[in-house]
């Protein structure tokens, strides 16, 4: 049984169903979902207002909160991961942390 889409996975899958309709039929003009389009939005607007948007570094480390985003589950699940030793990760002081790059090792192994 496949996995449900995120909201980020679904619109991406949208955009590019969408992009490719364009190129076939040579169209210039593209349609965005909604959350695509408002996505698209705040991004340009943080670009025009000067605020650096860069991908994360794979030695950086992410909060507990910030791989439950970006797996879709909850904070303590991802706690219970790190602690079974199905994800990896490491304390900073009394703080569950894990690598960038093994958040996303995991992501794609979860497929």
């Amino acid at each position: 049984m496949a996995d449900k889409l995120s909201p980020v996975e679904s619109a991406l899958a949208e955009l590019n169903g969408n992009l490719a309709v364009a190129r076939a039929e040579s169209k210039d003009e593209v349609v965005l979902p909604k959350q695509t389009a408002v996505w698209v939005r705040d991004l340009l607007e943080d670009m025009a207002e000067g605020r650096l948007m860069r991908a994360p570094e794979p030695e950086e480390e992410m909060t507990t909160q910030q791989v439950a985003n970006l797996l879709g589950v909850s904070r303590p699940f991802v706690v219970k991961l790190i602690d079974e030793g199905r994800l990896p990760g490491h304390k900073v002081g009394t703080h569950r942390r894990v690598y960038t790059r093994d958040a996303y090792a995991f992501k794609q192994k979860r497929g």
